[in-house]
């Protein structure tokens, strides 16, 4: 959580503005803002170790462009760590390449000449992306919506109460918010600042915000004065539209309470000692033959996507499963090099023949198959999206830019979001950034918003550390967290109207995603109580559906069937506890819980238990009328029939 703050500012020109006191000339020196991307801790350091921040604000001079999101490089040019007899440790910092506009880095000489500590809220904000659409095309009412939309955004914004904490007031020479700490500026070998922490070792957090400026700046004289950055604010993007100057109306509240449910508008989930255990399929479907092999013993840190189930029609269902052999490595464009094979095999329901296998590479791990209306789904092969229809068959297909970051649906599949990853940094830049961080860096996001015919209707870019849109039919779903575990659904309507859909309180990162007719699923956490909340919500708040599960039950998921009248909830039971955002272990799985809601009224209609659950969020379909429910467990599909009741 502690990167969010630095990746939403990518997306929102929100954030409060860097200030400097009134009396700093204008024609001084603006500074380059920046933030640690790692700590940093003069023990785990030594002599010509390399360090890395990202920078903030764009920054320009005649010589180099520096973009939000470049990378500085800098070096400790001398360590004097803390002793039994030296009792102040110090450190030299010298930053001495920069990506000027480049995924290179190339030499640029800074000196380092204030610090603050990470803002104390920077765990809070907008945890999934904005869309501030650029319309383009001939979208039709759509993309007006949406150019509008993007006019109004800074206002929706400041209505719902997004914002970020302003930091504080900085000069030459300051260190705000580290107790100890001294900044001795160009007294180091080579120039370099020093860092010097009394009665302990120099240690940075994550996040510390740097001040930096050219290094021929810095004289013999004393230091130049530092200017607020030009940009007027940490986003460095446009400032607000005049509107947003003047007092905001109040923001119409909700105190709706998601876990309180009440017939007949709401049903509450039967826990898992009262399911009903309905253990006989009317047909399985063997796939051993087709090249499947279960892989029970993986560890994952996260449900993953190696198998998916999909009805293309009524009796046409499609088995995809990953083949857990060594692909053959291939180039697929710019969508990179192949990193598995998934095989596609259609099946007819009715006589349980195989008609149609095809094999698809793919480029990376994530989710690539999504449901669409009229019995067509969408997958990502290669460097493509296509579209399939019943029997199989290609109906269209749109390239893609770059690696595929996310696709996100509306659910009456009108709108389509494909996000495509912008490459930052230099392939040994990317690397050396990984390890240095234990995960990929943040990177650059383009999104395209296409229309059923895969036209485009509109663009725009966020950044890879936020998680992805929310669409529903009206908008889109923010989900924002607060002091105190506490999160709020808020709404950003097409029409430019912001309100607030729900409260409630978590003791993990909540999952926040949107389904057929036009509903939200929401999964959230008590790690004190031991228990999961999930719950199905309406786009004004009310809940149609709250559950709980304890910790032992996870992989909480939701499908819809093509018609929309029936959803069903996937759980997945283990043997053992699974704490939020740690690693398990697929083999203590012990059975798979579905049940099968009717939507008009979420009366649930069916429920089964299975065993040899798969790892994959998406081992499961309805089938178009809702009449079949296909699960995949135990190397075989098995199919129920659903009560029409």
């Amino acid at each position: 959580m502690a990167r969010w703050i630095a990746a939403v500012t990518a997306v929102l020109s929100l954030c409060g503005t860097l200030a400097f006191p009134d009396a700093i000339p204008k024609s001084s020196v603006e500074p380059i803002e920046a933030e640690l991307t790692s700590d940093l801790a003069a023990r785990a350091l030594r002599t010509g170790s390399t360090i890395h921040a990202q920078v903030a604000i764009e920054w320009r001079s005649a010589q180099c462009v520096l973009r939000k999101g470049a990378i500085l490089e800098g070096h400790v040019l001398s360590i004097v760590p803390r002793t039994n007899t030296v009792k102040d440790s110090e450190l030299s910092l010298a930053f001495t390449k920069a990506q000027c506009s480049d995924q290179r880095l190339s030499t640029l000489n800074l000196a380092l000449v204030a610090l603050a500590a990470p803002p104390q809220q920077r765990d809070l904000g907008v945890l999934n992306a904005a869309l501030p659409f650029k319309a383009s095309g001939s979208g039709g009412i759509a993309a007006l919506k949406m150019a509008q939309m993007n006019t109004n955004l800074n206002l929706q914004m400041a209505q719902i109460g997004i914002g970020m904490p302003p930091l504080p007031a900085m000069k030459m020479g300051d260190v705000l918010g580290i107790s100890r700490l001294k900044i001795s500026i160009g007294s180091g070998p080579e120039s370099s600042s020093v860092l010097r922490m009394r009665g302990r070792d120099v240690a940075l957090d994550a996040h510390t915000m740097l001040l930096l400026v050219p290094m021929q700046v810095i004289s013999p004289a004393g230091p130049t004065a530092i200017s607020a950055p030009a940009s007027g604010s940490r986003a460095g993007g446009a400032a607000a539209p005049a509107a947003s100057s003047a007092p905001l109306p109040a923001l119409p509240d909700t105190d709706a309470d998601i876990d309180l449910c009440a017939p007949p508008q709401c049903n509450t989930a039967l826990p898992a000692a009262h399911a009903i255990d309905v253990g006989h399929p009317t047909a399985g479907i063997s796939i051993h033959e087709l090249g499947y092999a279960a892989r029970p013993n993986k560890v994952i840190g996260s449900f993953d996507h190696d198998e998916c189930l999909a009805y293309l029609g009524p009796g046409e269902l499609l088995v995809t499963f990953r083949l857990h052999i060594l692909a053959t490595r291939h180039s697929l464009g710019k969508a990179g090099y192949t990193r598995r094979v998934i095989r596609a095999a259609l099946v007819d329901t009715r006589t349980l023949h195989v008609t149609h296998t095809v094999d698809w590479e793919l480029s990376d791990f994530d989710d690539f198959l999504w449901p669409l209306a009229d019995g067509r789904i969408l997958v990502h092969v290669a460097s493509d999206l296509r579209v399939y229809g019943p029997g199989l068959r290609i109906q269209n297909r749109m390239h893609l830019n770059g690696p595929l970051a996310f696709v996100r649906i509306s659910p009456d599949k009108n709108f389509v979001a494909v996000g495509t990853v912008n490459e930052r940094h230099s392939p040994e830049l990317h690397a050396q950034l990984r390890e240095e961080l234990g995960a990929d860096p943040e990177e650059d996001i383009n999104i395209d918003v296409v229309d059923r015919s895969f036209e485009i209707i509109a663009h725009s870019a966020i950044v890879s550390t936020v998680m992805p849109p929310v669409l529903l039919n009206e908008g889109q779903a923010m989900l924002l967290a607060q002091p105190g575990l506490r999160y709020r659904v808020a709404m950003l309507g097409w029409d430019s109207r912001a309100s607030t859909v729900a409260r409630f309180t978590s003791g993990c990162k909540p999952q926040l995603s949107s389904f057929a007719p036009d509903l939200i699923f929401l999964v959230t956490c008590d790690k004190q109580a031991n228990f999961r909340n999930y719950s199905v919500l309406r786009p004004d708040g009310k809940p149609i559906l709250v559950g709980r599960s304890t910790l032992n039950e996870v992989g909480h998921s939701v499908e819809v069937s093509s018609n929309q009248q029936f959803f069903v909830v996937k759980v997945v039971e283990s043997s053992l506890p699974v704490l939020p955002d740690s690693t398990f272990s697929a083999a203590d799985f012990t059975s798979e819980r579905l049940d099968v809601y009717r939507t008009a009224d979420s009366k649930r209609l069916f429920a089964v238990r299975v065993g040899a659950p798969s790892s994959s969020l998406n081992g499961y379909a309805l089938a178009p009328d809702g009449s079949q429910l296909a699960v995949l467990a135990d190397q075989q599909v098995s199919l129920y029939s659903i009560p029409s009741h």
